[in-house]
């Protein structure tokens, strides 16, 4: 079994939209959008990233940036990392990452097989693809660092002469609202209420979201009685694009009304102005605002994630809040 095999079952499924295909125009000068590897936030930084990265080994030459790919702060983080790779195999020269800042004492040995789910060699894939173009996107699933779990992967590459070596240089980022990275495991009301942050919380939700934009009708009841979706303070929210409650985790509630800590007016209690249309106009919103806890019974502040989806062809809100710590 080839280690893609074993490592990489899943399907590389991408939303419309979810990812930025390559622009044909022309790219984005590293001195107008410089980005480092701890400040990635989007398929547009990661552009950018590896655009730098690539204009960074034409003015310093190849020694220097193998160096600073493998040992600098700014061209390595957690996730984001630059990689040089050879993808045709010549005989003389076997495909090998020639820099590998997530792991420097992999240049230089030879990446072996590297079949994907779909039976195409990766890399041959890889160097297919530049028979096209200079510049591409491609799509597969690799162990995220930050959990060892398969998680479906863009990644942006720049064909590079690297010290006469026709090559390729990248980076490439995991999406976190695809199915594939949705674990029950991980992604569930009982962990986000354990540690409760903004970026947990809009995980929770984009998954939630996922949920009722592939079962539609039957995700109501799923929303309502599976305790990944519940759990103490923390519940799973519908509306419709009028701000009436399709569907809630909250232990009261009546749908068919607005959302019931937001109140039989919320317009009212966001000073007139409507929250829901904010929170579709955008395709996603944050609100903030007071409720009782129902652990201590007290007002607190807290902040919900609203997420705009398609159930069965209908537009809908998906969200969820957490109470914010003074």
């Amino acid at each position: 079994m080839s280690i893609w095999k074993a490592i990489a079952p899943l399907a590389v499924l991408l939303l419309a939209g979810t990812m930025t295909q390559a622009s044909a125009a022309a790219p984005i000068p590293c001195a107008e959008k410089s980005v480092s590897a701890s400040a990635i936030r989007s398929t547009t930084d990661l552009e950018a990233f590896v655009q730098c990265a690539y204009e960074y080994v034409q003015e310093m030459g190849f020694e220097e940036a193998r160096r600073a790919f493998h040992e600098d702060a700014r061209w390595k983080s957690g996730q984001f990392y630059i990689f040089v790779t050879n993808p045709a195999a010549d005989g003389e020269h076997p495909r090998t990452p020639l820099v590998f800042g997530a792991d420097p004492s992999r240049a230089g040995t030879p990446w072996g097989d590297l079949t994907d789910r779909f039976d195409t060699d990766l890399l041959e894939e890889w160097n297919r693809t530049f028979e096209f173009t200079d510049r591409a996107w491609v799509y597969y699933g690799f162990p995220n660092p930050a959990d060892a779990l398969v998680e479906p992967k863009a990644t942006y590459l720049i064909r590079i002469d690297w010290e006469g070596t026709s090559a390729m240089i990248g980076s490439g980022i995991y999406s976190s609202d695809l199915p594939g990275t949705c674990y029950a495991e991980q992604v569930n009301a009982a962990a986000l209420a354990a540690e409760p942050s903004l970026e947990t919380l809009e995980e929770f939700v984009r998954c939630a979201a996922l949920e009722v934009e592939s079962k539609g009708y039957f995700a109501t009841l799923l929303m309502e009685s599976d305790p990944r979706w519940s759990a103490g303070s923390i519940y799973v929210f519908g509306m419709d694009m009028t701000g009436r409650q399709l569907f809630s985790g909250h232990p009261i509630r009546i749908n068919g009304e607005p959302v019931v800590e937001w109140g039989r007016e919320p317009k009212e209690r966001f000073n007139g102005r409507d929250m829901v249309d904010v929170a579709g106009t955008f395709g996603e919103s944050y609100i903030y605002y007071h409720a009782i806890h129902p652990e201590t019974g007290n007002w607190h502040r807290k902040a919900a994630f609203v997420k705009r989806v398609s159930g069965q062809g209908v537009p809908l809100l998906v969200g969820a809040g957490i109470y914010l710590t003074d």
